[in-house]
């Protein structure tokens, strides 16, 4: 086997070790963040359901549905621990306003473009729902909602 087929084959070795890693990394960031909106804001009779989830590195952007009401959050992890930034709705798909907000140029891109491509899964209707906090449509501003308070 010559050096360079014995590199190209330990290279996808390499890279078929860590995504595993990657994707478990992944789905642990997920589930603490879906466990931190949760414990934040679930109420008895209005649980949150938090998804889709997208990661990269120590930030991320979750989409929320609680009841008639939907949003995104904006988190990033210090520490180890994942804090809420802020909830807001369609301007956290804009990656100046992410930069904007302090997030590393790279980062806000890639949290944008992961996001889009997670929410084509998603039924348009709920998508529309994620972009209403803090607008005109936002049933929160008509009545009281315990997302409103931090």
């Amino acid at each position: 086997m010559g050096v360079r087929r014995l590199a190209t084959v330990f290279a996808a070795w390499l890279l078929a070790a860590a995504c595993p890693t990657a994707l478990a990394q992944a789905d642990d960031a997920q589930a603490r963040i879906r466990d931190l909106i949760a414990g934040t804001y679930d109420q008895p009779d209005h649980t949150v359901e938090t998804a889709p989830i997208v990661v990269d590195g120590d930030y991320a952007l979750a989409d929320w549905i609680q009841g008639e009401k939907g949003g995104r959050a904006l988190l990033r992890r210090t520490q180890g621990q994942w804090q809420i930034l802020a909830c807001g709705g369609d301007a956290f798909k804009d990656v100046k306003l992410l930069k904007d907000a302090g997030i590393p140029a790279g980062t806000a891109s890639t949290l944008v473009a992961r996001l889009n491509q997670a929410e084509r899964s998603v039924d348009p209707a709920r998508v529309k729902r994620f972009g209403l906090f803090g607008t005109a449509d936002d049933s929160r501003l008509k009545a009281p909602h315990a997302h409103a308070q931090q």
